[in-house]
């Protein structure tokens, strides 16, 4: 039976990409905290997703045979995919470490990003399509996020237990007493963000000429996010997410007015929440003008990662942790040029920001395009990056299964849509104001 399905996901998208893009946009995020080898040997359910469909488009490409035009997007996701794995494999072979299944693995994962963004940036689809392809990413956002609020309420009796059997958390928080839902994605972290970013794209698509309907469905989506993001009891996307609508409100010279009553909904969603946020107030110590787990990070990061990473400042220790720091905090870094300086050094870190720059800068090139979907998904894309920037602080957001696939998506969507064709030198001759009337209308 799988084998069949299996072949049916290749063909499918063989045929249609934009099938086994839409697979990837709802497969990923809801089997990320899916174990390994639970429903397939070897591979995660999402890692197996990825691979079916990545033969589905190589078939496709070599049916079509169709020309592919490289965009400076391309260029800085390749460099710091292929860097962020060269150099730690180079350090360890090196240094003749034994490198087991579970180091590999690490050592690859920037392929993964890499091989989803791929998948999205060669995709050529109508308009009609992105706006398909976006709402069914928004409706499994609904889904993540009434999962998080069922699981932290645990309402039903029961249901808490229920969820976290079929998706177990990836890691628990060594200094952290209070429970924070995991959701479809394996970590807390993870389902603030995911929150956070599905909100600033339901408000992005708010700002285009929308129905009644349309209207009303992105008012929904907000509001269940901006529960979502509550309920993850995490504040760095919060604060991420007051930057990033910022950006795109910025970006489009226009507060739209479901941006209000998201407002009133955090209100509505802190008061029916007050439980679990006020115990997470305590825990932090929020009240006495401090913050418990940040002055923790911090500890660790000056007593143990910092002077670990003098040891190994160019190039990194090859994604292991040195000996020096101890075993209960390899996976609690909980930053994100930290992590990529323990994987590739400066360099990682210097790659890593070079990119961030070169999307940000393309995102941002595109906020006087005549092109609708190229400002929209600009606006998208740039605070996205500042999200990444931001919250890189307090945690290693790229290195979350789920929401690095869905931050490549992003990234892909924009560069598959910089590589339409310009618009006609008459539409670009129309003022400013009657081509976005323009842009709207076609």
């Amino acid at each position: 039976m799988a084998l069949v399905a299996g072949m049916a996901i290749i063909i499918l998208t063989a045929r249609r990409p934009i099938v086994g893009c839409a697979l990837l946009a709802v497969g990923v995020p809801l089997t990320t905290a899916l174990g390994r080898d639970t429903v397939i040997p070897v591979l995660r359910p999402n890692e197996a997703i990825l691979l079916l469909v990545l033969a589905g488009l190589a078939l496709h490409q070599l049916w079509t045979r169709q020309a592919f035009a490289y965009h400076q997007l391309d260029i800085a996701i390749l460099l710091f995919s292929v860097v962020s794995v060269l150099i730690p494999w180079l350090v360890l072979f090196l240094a003749q470490s034994w490198i087991d299944f579970d180091t590999w693995r690490a050592v690859l994962g920037p392929l993964q990003f890499l091989a989803v963004y791929w998948c999205f940036a060669q995709l050529r689809v109508s308009d009609n399509h992105l706006t398909w392809l976006l709402n069914l990413t928004l409706l499994i956002s609904l889904i993540a996020g009434v999962m998080a609020l069922v699981e932290l309420q645990d309402f039903p009796s029961g249901a808490r237990a229920f969820l976290l059997t079929y998706f177990p958390p990836n890691r628990f928080a060594v200094y952290d007493t209070v429970y924070r839902p995991t959701s479809t994605l394996g970590a807390y972290g993870a389902v603030g963000a995911f929150a956070a970013l599905n909100f600033i794209l339901a408000l992005t698509l708010a700002n285009r000429k929308t129905s009644r309907r349309t209207s009303a469905w992105l008012t929904t989506v907000m509001v269940v996010n901006l529960a979502a993001l509550v309920a993850s009891l995490t504040w760095a996307p919060g604060a991420a997410l007051l930057l990033g609508a910022a950006t795109v409100i910025r970006f489009a010279r226009r507060v739209p007015r479901q941006i209000w009553i998201a407002a009133a909904a955090v209100v509505v969603a802190i008061i029916i929440l007050w439980p679990a946020v006020s115990i997470r107030l305590d825990q932090q110590q929020i009240a006495l003008g401090n913050i418990q787990t940040v002055d923790q990070r911090l500890r660790n990061w000056q007593v143990y990662f910092l002077p670990a990473l003098v040891d190994h400042v160019w190039l990194g220790s090859g994604t292991l942790m040195p000996n020096d720091i101890p075993p209960y905090l390899f996976d609690f870094v909980d930053n994100e040029f930290l992590r990529i300086g323990f994987r590739a050094g400066l360099f990682g870190i210097g790659i890593l920001l070079v990119m961030l720059s070169v999307v940000g800068v393309s995102a941002w090139r595109c906020r006087e395009s005549v092109d609708p979907w190229r400002r929209t998904l600009g606006a998208i894309v740039l605070a996205t990056v500042l999200t990444i920037v931001l919250t890189g602080f307090t945690a290693e957001y790229l290195s979350f299964g789920g929401l690095s696939q869905y931050i490549a998506m992003l990234f892909g969507l924009l560069a598959a849509r910089l590589r339409v064709a310009a618009p006609s030198p008459l539409v670009d001759r129309i003022p400013r104001a009657r081509a976005i009337a323009y842009g709207a209308a076609t």
